[in-house]
């Protein structure tokens, strides 16, 4: 059953709710009482399936669709099974990704356009497609995942980073586009996260740039996200919220200047 009452009554959609980062919004949406749909790539459908099972457990209702949302016709179509299904949107949160890590001159054009298309493009057709819903009705939130490599870039991630920048840029901009229609447009940023394989050197190194000291995962945006889907963030639209540890600011601090764990000073 849903533990809280925060988006009672209210329908979100999840593009990319096989992932970590969207199951867990999609699961913590339900928790608060809000109805589902939940997106993914045909590609990722045993992803999706694990991410519907979870929301069911909470009892709240829940739908899925397989659409490759890189292309217009896709999108649309994806639209009207929402509308079928429950007449409105409330919430959109994009967190669809075409990841790619590795040498600069080892891209390929096709890693650039796999970033490109569903890290950026997507984004945008769903915003545009959904944002129509919205407006009839004068209201809605989007909230578009970013990572902090928007800010800081990654020499081994640049497509990935480049479609997370644009993302940035590009949300900036639909939120002057849909303000008028009482629509927010945001922007939910991630840090750092928790992976097995990084080595001890590179786990030692992203812990020295976490004040907090300790790595984030998928359930710290969780919180963020729902704040971003209530009333108690009406007045905040055109911005990034940073649910990354504090990495983003203390990465630009010299190794030197960075905060010493010390004793609590006595009075």
């Amino acid at each position: 059953m849903a533990t809280g009452a925060r988006l009672k009554n209210k329908v979100a959609v999840v593009t990319g709710a096989g992932e970590a980062f969207g199951r867990a919004i999609a699961v913590g949406y339900a928790r608060e009482g809000a109805s589902l749909f939940l997106h993914e790539f045909p590609d990722c459908e045993p992803q999706l399936r694990k991410t519907e099972a979870s929301v069911k457990e909470t009892g709240q209702r829940v739908v899925t669709g397989l659409h490759d949302i890189t292309t217009a016709g896709p999108v649309e179509a994806m639209t009207r099974q929402i509308v079928r299904e429950f007449g409105h949107v409330d919430i959109l949160v994009n967190t669809t990704a075409g990841g790619w890590h590795g040498l600069f001159f080892d891209a390929k054009e096709e890693d650039w356009d796999r970033a490109i298309d569903r890290g950026l493009k997507a984004y945008f057709l769903t915003c545009q497609h959904i944002g129509k819903l919205m407006a009839q009705r004068g209201e809605g939130r989007i909230i578009n995942l970013s990572s902090i490599v928007a800010d800081l870039g990654s020499a081994g991630a640049i497509p990935w980073g480049a479609a997370r920048g644009g993302v940035n840029a590009m949300s900036f901009a639909i939120a002057q586009c849909l303000g008028e229609y009482g629509i927010n447009v945001t922007v939910l940023t991630r840090g750092a996260s928790d992976h097995t394989d990084y080595t001890p050197e590179a786990r030692a190194t992203r812990l020295m740039r976490l004040p907090r000291g300790r790595l984030g995962g998928a359930e710290d945006v969780v919180g963020p996200a729902i704040f971003l889907a209530t009333s108690d963030s009406d007045w905040v639209t055109g911005s990034v919220l940073y649910a990354d540890g504090g990495y983003v600011r203390a990465a630009a601090t010299d190794a030197e200047h960075r905060a010493k764990k010390v004793p609590y000073p006595k009075i």
